[in-house]
């Protein structure tokens, strides 16, 4: 009994269930399919639509005629979108001005910095240059009194040089001649020794000179020439000890920085000279030299300009 009693219990609620379900179930409209076949009017020859055809279609027209709404919505956006374009261009085009201009002023303003700090520095250089220590002990400059060979050697050249010039530039000679009174000849060996002895030395056209000073170099005052048949010719070193000469040449050139004294010297020099090898002083022209003769010449050289 109670295992019928359960099933029954268990048969009705099944019926209760599904006779819900058809109830509650939503009825499945029948919608004939588009893929049958096409029927035509005989007497109009044009298709006969069944009824749901004719109404998509005539729902068709509303959809077409909302999406150009639309698209009008599209177009008014764009061309909102298009003038508002050229205002966005102009802000960001301006926002980029600024900022490069504010760039430009940041990179002019670290140029400057750089000059400024280097015109400070070059200031402070020369500051410093041109600043003297007070306590710093002045060198006192000695004169040079020592003797130096190099620089002996030095004057000795140029004083070579500058008596050249003078030989080679006189413009005008005075000559003084010493010749032997016994014989027609002198020795060259004594005449030698007589030069040495009042301080004439071989140098320049080889010619005995005078100088100032004979121990350091200084102005030439008068050369001497040795006379030979030819005439007044230079002196041979090697062979003036053996051989004999017709007389000596003495001559100033002119013009002269000190002409007055070379003179007076040559002329003593010469006496001298012609006493030691016991001969006479003439003049330019072989006459004797007369104390007159001597004040003319001495005048000459004097008045020589």
């Amino acid at each position: 009994m109670e295992q019928n009693t359960v099933i029954g219990i268990v048969i009705a609620v099944l019926i209760i269930i599904f006779a819900l379900y058809l109830m509650l179930r939503k009825p499945k409209v029948d919608e004939p399919s588009l893929d049958g076949e096409l029927q035509i009017n005989a007497e109009s020859n044009q298709p006969v639509l069944p009824r749901f055809v004719r109404q998509k279609l005539d729902a068709e027209p509303v959809v077409q005629n909302t999406v150009p709404n639309v698209d009008s919505e599209k177009t008014t956006d764009a061309v909102q979108t298009e003038k508002e374009a050229p205002l966005v261009q102009e802000h960001s085009e301006k926002v980029d001005t600024e900022k490069n201009s504010e760039a430009q002023t940041e990179t002019a303003s670290e140029h400057k910095q750089p000059l400024v700090e280097d015109k400070k520095a070059l200031e402070q250089t020369k500051e410093v240059e041109y600043k003297l220590n007070p306590h710093m002990e002045k060198a006192q400059i000695q004169a040079f009194e020592d003797d130096s060979t190099i620089l002996d050697q030095h004057l000795h050249e140029q004083q070579r040089f500058d008596d050249e010039s003078a030989l080679a530039t006189a413009k005008e000679i005075i000559a003084l001649n010493v010749y032997s009174t016994h014989q027609h000849v002198l020795s060259g060996e004594k005449a030698l020794k007589a030069l040495l002895k009042y301080g004439l030395r071989f140098g320049e056209m080889s010619c005995f000179h005078r100088h100032e000073q004979t121990d350091i170099p200084s102005s030439l005052m008068f050369s001497v020439l040795r006379i030979t048949e030819e005439g007044p010719v230079g002196f041979d070193l090697e062979s003036l000890s053996t051989e004999q000469i017709h007389g000596l040449a003495f001559f100033l050139a002119l013009p002269h920085p000190h002409a007055q004294q070379g003179f007076d010297m040559m002329a003593s020099i010469a006496g001298l000279i012609a006493r030691d090898l016991g001969g006479k002083v003439f003049d330019e022209n072989n006459v004797e030299l007369s104390p007159q003769m001597k004040d003319y010449l001495r005048h000459q050289v004097i008045d020589f300009k």
